[in-house]
């Protein structure tokens, strides 16, 4: 069961229907505090009715999928969930990304460039992710392998260990929130500034359709409306008619 209590993350990368490479798509999104472990779900509609991808990722905020994904230029849509104090939080926003070949996501939209600025912090965060992706069938066969190889360890050097390991993460953790918060609020205001020209655009086209387009505004009063070409070309034939009456 969802905890309203517990904060959605920001999700950084792929947003807006971007192409991205579908061998090894990179995801990432802001940290939450106290967020425990994070679950990354990939789904073919926003409804995640049957999730190509629905796994807990730990305490990463950026993983790199591997051999999941076709790259035919399908549509997919993403979102993530965080686990805090033994309870996951409701969803995060659903964004989208179109998984391609390489050197599609490689080339990108001619546009790109000028809409959305990619800034040094969220480039930093893909390379790492990259540098070591995070493939679910490799993760299985090395879990495996550290459950047999815990065999015959001191439970005290296990404790010890994971003392270890939490302590490096929760270092990380705290490292990484400053470092996405940037991030996510450059996202969003790119975002909040696409909207904001999609508005206006939207709202120029529905002007210009109604200027050139035949309507009936009040039947009974008789009164139309004719698009703007022809009334421009009536009031100058009728002002060309009357200048031609004798007075």
């Amino acid at each position: 069961m969802a905890s309203d209590d517990v904060p959605a993350p920001s999700l950084v990368t792929p947003v807006d229907a971007v192409s991205a490479d579908g061998s090894a798509v990179t995801f990432v999104w802001s940290s939450v505090e106290d967020g425990n472990a994070y679950r990354l779900q990939v789904a073919e509609t926003a409804r995640f009715d049957t999730p190509v991808v629905d796994a807990e990722v730990g305490a990463q905020t950026a993983v790199t999928v591997g051999n999941k994904l076709p790259t035919d230029g399908q549509t997919f849509f993403w979102r993530v969930l965080v686990e805090r104090d033994g309870e996951w939080g409701n969803p995060s926003s659903v964004e989208s990304f179109v998984a391609t070949t390489e050197a599609e996501a490689e080339q990108g939209p001619a546009e790109a460039a000028d809409e959305e600025p990619v800034t040094e912090l969220a480039r930093a965060a893909r390379q790492e992710a990259t540098a070591q992706p995070f493939d679910f069938e490799d993760q299985i066969e090395k879990e495996k392998e550290r459950g047999v190889a815990y065999e015959g360890v001191a439970a005290s050097q296990i404790m010890g260990i994971s003392a270890s390991i939490i302590a490096v993460v929760l270092t990380a953790v705290a490292i990484l929130f400053g470092w996405f918060g940037q991030v996510s609020q450059s996202a969003e205001g790119a975002a909040a500034e696409r909207m904001q020209y999609r508005d206006i655009k939207q709202a120029e086209m529905e002007a210009a359709q109604e200027l050139q387009q035949y309507e009936v505004v009040d039947e009974e009063e008789g009164t139309y409306r004719i698009p703007i070409d022809r009334a421009m070309d009536l009031v100058a034939r009728e002002e060309y008619q009357q200048r031609q009456q004798p007075e």
